[in-house]
């Protein structure tokens, strides 16, 4: 028998007893994912037997897994010699026992059922796992006395883990760490987030302390909260009724960013956000009829795609791309001034003449945008979007289809000539 003495910060030891569900959020630094690490080593080294699956959303490398971590605690806990570290696998000697690293993107209902016998299930980045991976899961992991963990740092209020342990709170235990609970913090850690907090407060809230990112100075969007519908602009309630779709898109190659959505009333419902790594507008254009068959989809693009290609035979550009592939286009002569589309989208997602009210509803899955809406900040002392930041090519998406379609700060647009198939 086994028998191990690994210290434990005290934050964690509501962990340490039996439970279904477990959860450890927080910020950087705070020895959440070193503390599972550990525990799935002493779990292993007891059980010889026990299998041990470590998740992420996506899982493109091992370099990006926790693979390495855990190896690194076997070599510091005088494990060696219980564990055969594999390419991609770690087995336990003596036993039946392992320990492999898998991608839940990867997966299908019926590839999923491999994963039936196994004891323990360690989801980590688990602020990415999605509403279907998770429905996928956590019926898998089934096997007696099994527990599936999770580990992340709070994104948004409406992730769908935050969202699963708020409403499960009396069949889970979570705890919230810091750089403050973490008695083996590093000084080159505890200097970092006080310079952050010197800098930002509220970056340094969401980075260190684990808080949402709701955020930081300087943001372009300011009219945009990633509260709940109607405090916020976020709605999981939002629901593909059927009817015609539209889509704002930008055709920056890398990436090709769209947004879609539906008309409700005098409303945008934003359905999802695509973003397409290193594309063009081929691509794109498949992969929306491949998502939407047989639907209208009436796309409010970059007027310059009128005159520009990014992959075609000769003669065709960005708009005979979308059009020989059914689409209506729908876009101004020339792109609006950057302030007036990014004034156009403010008053979408708060009309304060209308007492607050969000006309722009987004939901949690079009993650992209949320992101680039709480993300894009101002170039320091001026009045310049960032876009080294990468956030500004999902907004500017938005902001042509709003410009074009639900444009309140003019009660028409004849003065604005359209193409139009």
């Amino acid at each position: 028998m086994v028998e191990l003495a690994i210290p434990t910060a005290e934050v964690f030891e509501p962990l340490l007893a039996p439970a279904r569900y477990k959860g450890a959020s927080g910020g950087r630094g705070s020895g959440k994912s070193h503390f599972f690490a550990e525990r799935a080593v002493e779990e292993m080294a007891c059980d010889p037997s026990l299998r041990f699956v470590c998740i992420r959303e996506v899982q493109k490398s091992l370099r990006y897994s926790a693979k390495a971590l855990v190896e690194g605690k076997i070599h510091r806990l005088g494990l060696t010699s219980l564990f055969d570290i594999q390419t991609t696998e770690i087995r336990r000697k003596g036993g039946t026992g392992v320990m492999i690293f898998q991608g839940m993107q990867d997966h299908t209902a019926d590839s999923i059922k491999s994963l039936e016998g196994f004891g323990r299930a360690w989801v980590e980045e688990a602020q990415s796992i999605s509403d279907r991976s998770l429905r996928l899961l956590l019926p898998t992991i089934r096997a007696d006395h099994s527990e599936i963990w999770f580990s992340w740092n709070p994104d948004q209020p409406t992730d769908p883990v935050d969202a699963f342990f708020e409403s499960n709170k009396t069949s889970t235990v979570r705890v919230h760490s810091t750089y403050h609970d973490n008695p083996f913090l590093p000084h080159a850690l505890l200097d970092e987030a006080r310079r952050l907090e010197g800098q930002s407060a509220e970056l340094y809230e969401h980075v260190w302390l684990g808080g949402y990112f709701f955020g930081g100075n300087g943001r372009v969007y300011s009219s945009f909260s990633a509260k709940p519908h109607p405090a916020g602009n976020v709605d999981e309630d939002v629901a593909d009724t059927g009817a015609e779709l539209f889509v704002g898109m930008d055709f920056n190659v890398n990436p090709m960013s769209c947004v879609i959505g539906v008309k409700a009333a005098d409303e945008l419902h934003v359905l999802d956000a695509l973003q397409i790594q290193s594309s063009n507008t081929e691509e794109v254009a498949d992969e929306l009829q491949r998502r939407y068959p047989g639907r209208r989809l009436i796309v409010c693009p970059d007027p310059s795609g009128n005159a520009r290609k990014t992959s075609a035979v000769a003669g065709e550009t960005d708009f005979t791309i979308l059009r020989r592939h059914g689409f209506v286009v729908d876009a101004a002569t020339k792109a609006p001034l950057s302030p007036d589309r990014l004034n156009a989208v403010q008053k979408m997602l708060r009309d304060d003449e209308a007492e607050g009210r969000r006309r722009l509803r987004i939901h949690p899955r079009a993650k992209a945008l949320t992101l680039s809406l709480a993300g894009l900040t101002y170039k320091e002392g001026t009045s310049i979007p960032d876009k080294a930041s990468g956030f500004d090519h999902m907004a500017d998406a938005l902001g042509y289809l709003i410009w074009q379609r639900f444009n309140l700060l003019s009660t028409r647009r004849a003065s604005v000539f359209h193409h139009r198939v």
